[in-house]
This record gives structure tokens, C-alpha cells and sequence, in this order.
């Protein structure tokens, strides 16, 4: 899978890519038809109160995009290396829901068709 991986304000690093590359990997390789998956890092270096430290101000998001849905995360940290590990925990999140809703939707639908055909 190619993830595309955007800076604003921020090089990529082969220490960052790498770590991105290995964590989403993992977190995708269970799904299928993984159409896309953008990654976009920006730091924040205005002059105001987000420019100092304990103001979150490395930002990461990420679009995966798989037939029929998008995902979309956003995650704030002091550290880029931080940002981009809690995207991963709350796309990881997202995805464990629409693969729990898809099972029940998968298995009530199985249910039904068994018990119209019980009836007729």
C-alpha cells in the first residue's frame, strides 16, 4: 500500500516516514481494498500561544479512503513522533468500529434471509 505523506511547515524525515510507513501498515494490513491514504503534518510556528511548548502545536491528519468511505483523524501533540502515534490509535478506533457495525450489519442480514425463508 503507497501512502502519500504531505509537510506543511515540517521535512519528512526517513525516521518520520519510516515510523509512519511501519504503524499504518500494521494498522490497515487486516483491510481490504484500501483505495488511498494521504498523510498531511504541519508544525505551527506562529508567534502566539500555540508556539510554546505544551500548546500541541505539531498537528497530523490522515484521509483513508477504502469503496464507498472515507476516514478522516486529526491529532495534536509537542512532538511530531506523539501527533502521529495518536492518529494511528484513533484511525485504528475508527476502523475497529466500521469493521464491528459491517459484522453485525453482515450477520443481522444473514438472519434475516434465514428466517423468511424459514416462513415461506
Amino acid at each position: 500500500m503507497h501512502i502519500a505523506i504531505r509537510g506543511h511547515h515540517v521535512a519528512i524525515t526517513p525516521a518520520i516516514e519510516q515510523q509512519i510507513t511501519t504503524h499504518f501498515s500494521k494498522i490497515t494490513q487486516h483491510l481490504d481494498q484500501v483505495c488511498s491514504m494521504q498523510i498531511k503534518l504541519q508544525k505551527d510556528h506562529r508567534l502566539n500561544l500555540k508556539s510554546h511548548k505544551g500548546q500541541d502545536n505539531h498537528h497530523a491528519e490522515v484521509i483513508l479512503r477504502i469503496p464507498g468511505k472515507e476516514f478522516v483523524a486529526k491529532s495534536s501533540a509537542d512532538d511530531m513522533y506523539q501527533a502521529i502515534q495518536m492518529l494511528g490509535e484513533k484511525l485504528k478506533r475508527q476502523l475497529e468500529k466500521h469493521k464491528l457495525s459491517h459484522q453485525k450489519f453482515s450477520h443481522h442480514t444473514a438472519n434475516h434471509h434465514v428466517s423468511h425463508e424459514l416462513v415461506a
